[in-house]
């Protein structure tokens, strides 16, 4: 029997993607390498300050549910900036640690 090498469409057998428009839950169990990344090097916080951890922590969940930028504003009683700020530096000493050979 001759293969077809065209695209598969949503109501072909064989489909590979699940479709939300025909009501197929999507499933995102796809692992955080980022956050496992931070976890597994013990020392990959060594360098950040009380309040970047903090930032950092809250921003991306680590140790409960990950929190908006706003929220963490709010909880900071800063602005917006100021928290987005404090966010970017303790990435980039974090991104500095886990690079370094």
């Amino acid at each position: 029997m001759h293969r077809s090498t065209l695209p598969l469409f949503p109501t072909d057998d064989g489909w590979p993607y699940p479709d939300p428009a025909f009501g197929e839950p999507v499933v995102d169990d796809e692992i955080d390498l980022d956050a496992l990344e931070l976890r597994v090097d013990r020392h990959a916080y060594a360098d950040l300050t009380e309040l970047e951890y903090f930032v950092v922590a809250h921003r991306y969940g680590l140790g409960g549910p990950p929190c908006s930028m706003k929220d963490l504003a709010r909880e900071l009683e800063c602005s917006h900036t100021e928290a987005r700020d404090v966010l970017g530096g303790a990435l980039e000493k974090l991104r500095q640690r886990l690079t370094e050979p």
